[in-house]
């Protein structure tokens, strides 16, 4: 498999290899996929989470709010929780 990296990146690799961070180009972009997936994959508990406590906000009968208030909040919070996981 060949990659092609915009020169900032190749400089960027570069230079964690000459630092001693990693051997090889192989070795940063390996590190890199670890790292992407691992964030997916905490993205995706963190979203199975927040639907499960707004669910248990539904179901109690202590909170109030129509459909229509438990449909904007979900929206809401999951663009939030999805706009926070782009800034990392």
């Amino acid at each position: 498999m060949k990659v092609a990296l915009a020169p900032s990146l190749e400089k960027f690799v570069s230079g964690k290899i000459k630092a001693g961070v990693y051997l090889d180009a192989s070795d940063v972009i390996r590190e890199s996929l670890r790292r992407w997936r691992d964030q997916e994959e905490t993205g995706r508990a963190a979203s199975d989470w927040l639907e499960e406590a707004i669910q248990e906000g539904i179901d109690s009968p202590d909170l109030t709010g129509d459909s229509a208030f438990w449909r904007v909040l979900r929206t809401e919070v999951h663009k939030e929780h999805k706009n926070g996981l782009r800034r990392r």
